[in-house]
């Protein structure tokens, strides 16, 4: 019998232990502290609805990884390894980029007025200092999250 004479979805058969119905969110992760990297990687894929698909701690890696798939939400440190995360935001608002723009959460512990203003005029969402704000940012991507997944029954 195929999955749609016994009326589930195609990929509800496909072998997996546990398949949602929906795809979850695609969350890129750029933070260069090993440490918060992992943190963060934890806690968020223990989140319904989102799963950190790639993580990067440069600029150059968080751009590879980018232009080789679609995100649909980024959570990036200002202060990268190599670079910064606004010059990734701005590698994904240049005209050629392939995908659709995704949601930009910034966590980082340099929140001065100077970088909160240069984020918002890059167009990021959600600003956040890593030092006081961690679990209002957790918040937000759950709350972006579950926006997605009922945005896409």
């Amino acid at each position: 019998m195929s999955a749609t004479e016994n009326n589930l979805p195609s990929h509800a058969t496909d072998g997996a232990s546990h398949t949602p119905e929906h795809e979850p969110m695609k969350m890129l992760l750029v933070e260069d502290s090993t440490l918060l990297r992992e943190v963060l990687f934890e806690t968020i894929n223990n989140l319904n609805n989102v799963s950190v698909t790639g993580t990067a701690a440069t600029r150059r890696k968080a751009i590879n990884l980018l232009d080789e798939a679609a995100f649909d939400i980024l959570l990036l440190d200002i202060e990268l390894a190599e670079g910064t995360g606004f010059e990734v935001i701005q590698h994904i608002q240049k005209a050629d980029y392939p995908f659709k723009q995704p949601i930009l959460i910034m966590l980082t512990n340099h929140a001065h007025p100077h970088y909160r203003n240069l984020a918002k005029a890059l167009g990021v969402h959600y600003f956040f200092d890593k030092s006081m704000d961690f679990d209002l940012a957790i918040e937000a991507i759950e709350l972006e999250a579950n926006r997605f997944s009922s945005a896409s029954h």
